[in-house]
């Protein structure tokens, strides 16, 4: 009777350490799970060609892309936690950017110039829209910025072209008028 309440004690023990080592097992690999998810969410944003920046619904950054820091000049750790409207050359114009975005849940093409701290300034186009918890609850907004400044110099470089075209085409049609009646003037003056 001793003898089988220890063999008893000795299998429940044995029992709760197998348990315990099966639990523990458990847990570590849903820790990696975890850790090899949030590694594969990361690597996905900082993949990303554009600067990424995530704010909270009032605006102030929670989280940002190495290209976000390359844009402006800034750390991570200096970025975050600082209005959105900071990295911008108009406040305003970005602060309603985000305005737009909590009202219209998305926002595209949304044209600003970052300005980084050693003065340079690019010009991006933003595309925006709001995320949401489990529980369908506004978290913020989440902003991709496009760096657009050689598309933009391409742009002007073919405007000005195009005017030098029509100042072209103009002075073209004058000659040709002019052309037109220097030989309509000879031709009435050789019937006389």
């Amino acid at each position: 009777d001793e003898n089988r309440r220890i063999r008893e004690k000795l299998v429940r023990r044995e029992t709760e350490a197998t348990e315990r080592k099966q639990a523990e097992a458990e847990q570590k690999k849903l820790e990696q799970r975890l850790r090899d998810q949030q590694f594969y969410t990361r690597s996905l944003i900082e993949s990303n060609i554009d600067a990424i920046m995530t704010t909270d619904p009032s605006g102030i950054i929670t989280d940002v892309n190495k290209e976000m820091e390359v844009l402006t000049g800034c750390t991570r750790d200096e970025l975050i936690g600082a209005p959105f409207k900071n990295c911008f050359t108009d406040s305003g114009k970005a602060e309603r950017g985000i305005t737009l975005v909590l009202r219209e849940k998305k926002l595209t093409n949304y044209e600003l110039t970052a300005r980084a701290r050693h003065g340079k300034e690019t010009s991006v186009s933003c595309s925006a829209k709001t995320f949401y918890d489990r529980d369908g609850n506004l978290q913020g907004v989440f902003v991709a910025a496009r760096d657009v400044t050689e598309r933009k110099r391409l742009d002007h470089v073919l405007r000005e072209q195009n005017i030098e075209l029509e100042r072209s085409k103009s002075v073209a049609e004058k000659s040709d008028l002019a052309k037109s009646d220097f030989l309509s003037s000879i031709d009435r003056k050789s019937v006389v």
